[in-house]
């Protein structure tokens, strides 16, 4: 298969959710995409709108680099290349390699790469949120236990990794929640000993049902060419997780927020900015920027709106519709998770049953995972959500 129209052949470098949704956009479409993984049971791989597929596998980070760079290099001599990471890692890995990567294709980042580090690391990013008048929660950086003692922080406390995913992939959670200053010390000093940077922060209460986030694409001259902003209905872990049902929602402060923080470091690319309602004065605080697609982002990637679509054409340097926000009512679910916490909640005596059938009575909806026309990655997330479970 030839890329769609002329345009870049695509490799992406992720095939769980996002990544798998991105992959189905752009191959209904024509688009030749290439399929590249790091970890196992990445069940996106399994598509059948992927040309290639390969597992690069080990703990060796610069022998898996270097496997990545060669498979690039190939897609790379046959013709233009579009490069899109799924997640941290795949970042990460994109910034070790900046230079090569930059000169083999085009990437949905920013074209500083302090750009993209900043706003990835939680302690970093509230400096950039002030300069731009966006509000976050109070939040230390502590070298010294005593830091944290001294703050005049009020709890309850979160105490997160300044970048998140490897925390998250070693203990299966996001942050560690502290009802009071002695166990956030307790929690910081746990999570050091394990070689984890961690930010101690100030939780906004009863926040969990108000998680709000905005998904963009700005494209390569500074225009916020797609967006969509939304929330979390149900998480995982319970309260501190990652979205296991999620709808869109009109929020304009969200939107506006989120723009104006990524815009006042001249962003570019994907982007995603999350903030926690504060309803005790009414606020959207921020609590992290990710330089990726979210988990949920195949919301935006449909026949009613397609970010992946936009993003594809801008690297082709194909005209671009107006910007757009879209604003329909979606809701995303990935039924797999969602019955795990549906199950967890019911326990603790916060989900009954019609609260749980609630966002499946919805219209439209849009799976995570499972796709009539290609059903091989749901049969293959049933072996990833075995691992995570066990």
């Amino acid at each position: 298969m030839s890329a769609a129209g002329g345009g870049p052949r695509v490799a992406v470098l992720g095939l769980l959710w996002a990544g798998l949704s991105l992959a189905r956009s752009l191959g209904r479409a024509g688009v030749d995409v290439s399929g590249i993984v790091i970890h196992e049971h990445e069940f996106g791989l399994r598509s059948r709108y992927l040309t290639r597929r390969a597992e690069v596998l080990g703990d060796d980070e610069r022998r898996r680099d270097e496997r990545v760079l060669e498979l690039l290099r190939k897609l790379a001599a046959a013709g233009p290349l579009f490069i899109v990471p799924e997640r941290d890692d795949h970042v990460e890995l994109v910034l070790r390699n900046w230079d090569e990567l930059t000169a083999l294709g085009t990437i949905p980042l920013p074209s500083d790469p302090d750009v993209v580090h900043r706003l990835r690391r939680k302690e970093l990013v509230l400096a950039e949120a002030e300069r731009a008048g966006v509000p976050a929660p109070q939040t230390i950086a502590p070298e010294h236990e005593g830091d944290i003692r001294s703050a005049d922080l009020v709890p309850p406390l979160v105490v997160k990794p300044v970048e998140g995913q490897h925390f998250a992939m070693a203990f299966g959670r996001k942050v560690l929640p502290a009802e009071t200053v002695d166990e956030a010390v307790g929690a910081w000093r746990w999570a050091r000993e394990r070689g984890f940077d961690m930010v101690v922060q100030e939780h906004v209460p009863d926040s969990h049902e108000k998680i709000f986030s905005l998904f963009t694409y700005i494209d390569r001259s500074g225009v916020a060419r797609a967006n969509v902003v939304g929330r979390k209905i149900r998480q995982g872990p319970v309260r501190f997780g990652t979205s296991a049902v999620f709808e869109t929602r009109d929020e304009p402060r969200v939107l506006e927020a989120g723009l104006r923080l990524l815009e006042s470091v001249g962003y570019r690319g994907f982007g995603h900015v999350e903030f926690a309602h504060d309803a005790r004065d009414d606020s959207f605080k921020l609590l992290e920027v990710n330089t990726r697609l979210p988990m949920w982002g195949g919301i935006a990637m449909t026949e009613l709106f397609d970010v992946a679509r936009i993003a594809y054409d801008d690297a082709a340097g194909r005209p671009l519709p107006p910007p757009r926000t879209f604003t329909d009512e979606l809701v995303w679910i990935f039924f797999g998770k969602d019955a795990w916490v549906s199950a967890q909640m019911a326990l603790r005596r916060e989900l009954g049953p019609l609260g749980f059938l609630a966002p499946y009575a919805r219209r439209p909806k849009v799976r995570a995972v499972f796709a009539l026309d290609d059903p091989l990655p749901a049969a293959a997330s049933v072996r990833y959500l075995a691992a995570k479970v066990v």
